[in-house]
């Protein structure tokens, strides 16, 4: 997705910046990589919608180009995969009424409301655990982050991994079989706190 600004949004920089917030640019940024985190999920709703392959991507590049024009309603401070999936719920069943068809599923429109719903709780819930599971990977120490970047990030091999580190294929295995286990049992943690707490 190609982004350009306009004059009007140019304008609203200065207004950012002199309230002590980040410039308007980073929080593009910022907005375009949830937009991006949230691509896998929001197709898998909108094929609970949609009949064919097509219709979602027609309906999600447009589901993307309504999130970009109103990135401004957005407020941070709630889950972005509750505003998103609502975005995309609108826009399917607009695409569906221009086109006079309907879900693949006749569905009421207070059943779709329904799946927008647990959808956008997924959402949250992955969003959710995807910031423990960063928190966790951060505490570790760096020699341990790296080997996890190279295999998850830069996809090197278990047999690459293990010539790096000069440690047979089997030892690089388990390294990452209880790095993979550790950072469970740390966002397991988290997660128990955080409904505890």
């Amino acid at each position: 997705m190609t982004i350009h600004r306009t004059t009007a949004e140019s304008d609203d920089q200065p207004e950012l910046e002199a309230e002590g917030r980040l410039p308007a640019s980073d929080l593009d940024e910022r907005f375009v990589g949830l937009v991006a985190r949230h691509q896998l999920p929001l197709t898998a709703f909108l094929r609970t919608l949609l009949r064919t392959a097509s219709d979602v991507e027609d309906v999600l590049q447009e589901t993307n180009l309504v999130l970009w024009r109103k990135r401004t309603e957005y407020d941070p401070s709630r889950p972005f995969a509750s505003w998103a999936c609502r975005m995309a719920q609108l826009q399917a069943l607009a695409f569906l009424k221009s086109r006079g068809r309907k879900p693949h599923v006749s569905l009421s429109e207070g059943v779709i409301e329904e799946l927008a719903c647990q959808a956008s709780l997924q959402l949250e819930q992955f969003d959710q655990r995807s910031d423990e599971l960063r928190r966790c990977v951060d505490k570790l120490p760096s020699a341990q982050r790296d080997i996890l970047k190279s295999r998850y990030q830069n996809n090197l091999s278990v047999q690459e991994l293990s010539e790096r580190c000069g440690r047979s294929p089997q030892a690089v295995a388990m390294m990452l079989y209880r790095l993979r286990n550790s950072l469970k049992e740390c966002v397991e943690r988290a997660l128990r706190a955080e409904v505890a707490g």
